[in-house]
């Protein structure tokens, strides 16, 4: 739109038309940017989220549990 409206439309956006032309543009780079900022937490959030679970599934086994259960008890009898 930038390109358009500074080679091919130049002659045509005039007056009130320039500025509803270029006021439509800030607006959409406007929800444009708070699209891809959303994007961005959405995906962060993801990530977290398989992370733990990678994290559960592979280091929180029935063996590991006991150990930690067992370890915290030995302490509690100190």
């Amino acid at each position: 739109m930038f390109v358009l409206g500074m080679t091919i439309w130049e002659d045509a956006l005039r007056g009130p038309l320039f500025m509803i032309y270029w006021g439509w543009c800030l607006l959409l780079a406007v929800i444009t940017i708070f699209l891809a900022l959303w994007d961005m937490v959405l995906v962060r959030r993801a990530f977290r989220q398989q992370r733990r679970e990678l994290f559960r599934q592979e280091f929180m086994t029935k063996e590991l549990i006991d150990k930690i259960r067992t370890a915290i008890d030995r302490d509690e009898d100190k």
